[in-house]
């Protein structure tokens, strides 16, 4: 079959990987996968599609508002038999009018609802929704006209051979969420501390972009020579400190699945994260495969990563296995080839404006963007340094 993966951006984030290894697989399984970007590619997409295209609509930033006209052009010039659309909201309005006898399926990544709504009301016109988590697909379920349209269908990665996952580990710990405040930045600032005052002689790999401020902040700690500070960097090198460490810190207020976890498991790394309602609970179980503090209790999150360390030899070959085995992409493309084989048994949803013209798109009125930047960074950082502040107010990113 012609399947297409439609993203947003080629940017290295995980919608756009996700994407890339369910083409992949595709073709392995003897599909004729398209990634289509609505923006410009990267070259690093084209690094990794060897056995299938990597295509634009050549829309940039300005011209965003033609998404949907571009997007029914490309598939009347590339027919395809499913187009799985992923978090491209400029091509919303093309929804009724696509070609009555495309399968379409709407693939909803996070739990805002920003990025489900849509879903909702186009239920009619979606062959399939599929959530990447439980946590996501219990957002709207009961929003569902057809609850069976719904399907839960866990992201995999790609996990690098040239590693050797038997030498010797440091007590290291690898943290991915640069300055985010979202992604716990602050809250690893403090259980740094927490760290340093029980004689951690472990050190902290801290990937992704840091600001000046904030790396002065971690300069200015305890014994801050313990703390590398990466920046933003290939998956290679996150892949490669991973295989030499022993914990990874989740301690996202939002994580509607939880790639990092996944990826610092399969390496051999243990996560530590907060007991909150995320996809990081789907992956692991506290005790067995994962270890995690009530929110907001940084001494309980410090005494955390001292157990999982303690636990490590015991646990990560069994870690290593269960994540390899369920969250590789061939388990993820297993899980989408079930969505495939379900919708093509069944008719095509009805498009009422197939054939015609479709609006162009309007973005949505982003109220909190209208203030202006002086009041909006010292509002986020403000709810950044509360982690349930940050977790009561996770969903209503958007607005």
């Amino acid at each position: 079959m012609n399947l297409c993966w439609l993203i947003s951006t080629a940017g290295g984030g995980g919608g756009a990987s996700v994407a890339l290894s369910c083409c992949r697989q595709a073709a392995a399984a003897g599909h004729n996968p398209t990634l289509l970007v609505m923006g410009p590619t990267h070259d690093w997409l084209e690094e990794y599609a060897h056995d299938f295209p990597v295509e634009s609509l050549q829309l940039e930033e300005g011209e965003r508002a033609q998404t949907p006209r571009r997007l029914l052009q490309w598939l009347d010039e590339n027919p395809q038999d499913v187009l799985f659309h992923n978090d491209v909201m400029p091509a919303h309005p093309a929804i009724p009018y696509l070609p009555d006898d495309l399968r379409f399926v709407y693939v909803v990544h996070d739990t805002a609802e920003m990025y489900w709504h849509k879903a909702v009301e186009h239920e009619p016109h979606l062959d399939a929704i599929v959530g990447v988590s439980n946590v996501i697909a219990d957002q709207f379920r009961d929003k569902l006209d057809n609850p069976d349209r719904l399907h839960v269908a866990h992201n995999g990665t790609l996990f690098p051979d040239n590693l050797s996952l038997n030498g010797e580990r440091r007590d290291d710990l690898v943290f991915l969420g640069g300055g985010k405040h979202i992604k716990g930045a602050y809250d690893t600032l403090d259980l740094w501390q927490a760290l340093v005052k029980r004689s951690f002689d472990g050190k902290l790999h801290w990937f992704g972009t840091i600001d000046e401020a904030l790396s002065a902040r971690i300069e200015a700690l305890p014994r801050s020579e313990q703390i590398e500070q990466w920046g933003y960097s290939p998956r290679s090198d996150i892949f490669e400190t991973a295989a030499h460490s022993k914990v990874i810190l989740m301690l996202s207020r939002v994580e509607p699945f939880g790639m990092a976890t996944v990826e610092g498991m399969g390496m051999g790394c243990l996560p530590v994260a907060w007991n909150i309602e995320t996809g990081t609970t789907e992956i692991a179980t506290d005790g067995e495969t994962g270890f995690f503090a009530p929110l907001g209790d940084v001494d309980a999150l410090a005494e955390q990563v001292f157990t999982a360390i303690e636990q490590h030899d015991t646990l990560s070959e069994s870690v290593i296995e269960h994540t390899r085995a369920q969250f590789s992409e061939e388990a993820m493309w297993d899980r989408y080839a079930s969505v495939i084989d379900t919708i093509m048994d069944q008719p095509v949803a009805k498009r009422p404006h197939s054939g015609e013209v479709p609006p162009q798109w309007e973005p949505p009125t982003r109220y909190f963007q209208l203030l202006p930047e002086s009041v909006r960074a010292p509002i986020r950082k403000f709810v950044g340094r509360s982690p349930w502040l940050g977790y009561l107010l996770r969903d209503f990113r958007g607005y």
